[in-house]
């Protein structure tokens, strides 16, 4: 039976990406997370499916992806302590390459936003004063309550509008 690696990985308690790390771990694949390639030893055991959604054009959605045979696990080091250091190590790998994101979005957001250059901004422009709050609470009101009487003028003259047909309606 063919089974992807989440499958494999279910039979022997791990998940997608320790199962991909074993495989790489024992030779079956090379590469690094979410590009793998089989090697020459892992072709024998390892097919290719497709998935398409059907549609042709812009909205067409497919990939590609293993199915292993099951015998595989016969083959791998499923011990308990080879499966601890699997998963040790690739929960050092998923640290590793969340740390470098972030690393690699600080220093482009240091280069590109004005807020993370020191001498752009300092925090006294950023402080508002009691003034500044005052008179920005007085503009918010004020537009709020010109909106409201802009409204209240706008239904009124409808009620009227409605008001007329309807009497015209009756004396017709």
């Amino acid at each position: 039976m063919s089974l992807s690696a989440k499958q494999l990985g279910e039979k022997i308690g791990l998940n997608a990406q320790e199962m991909n790390t074993l495989l790489k771990e024992e030779g079956y694949l090379s590469g690094e997370p979410g590009n793998y390639n089989v090697t020459a030893t892992g072709d024998s055991y390892v097919s290719e499916k497709s998935w398409s959604n059907g549609y042709g054009g812009y909205a067409a959605r497919g990939y590609s992806y293993n199915v292993w045979d099951e015998s595989i696990l016969d083959r791998l080091d499923t011990s308990n302590e080879n499966l601890r250091i699997i998963r040790e190590k690739t929960s050092l790998e998923r640290k590793n390459r969340r740390a470098e994101k972030e690393k690699r979005s600080q220093e482009y957001w240091q280069a590109h936003s004005p807020l993370y250059k020191k001498d752009n901004v300092n925090e006294e422009q950023l402080e508002i004063s009691g003034t500044e709050l005052i008179i920005g609470i007085g503009i918010v009101a004020g537009v709020s309550y010109l909106t409201y009487l802009g409204y209240s003028k706008i239904k009124n003259m409808y009620i009227k509008h409605k008001h007329k047909k309807e009497i015209q309606n009756r004396q017709d």
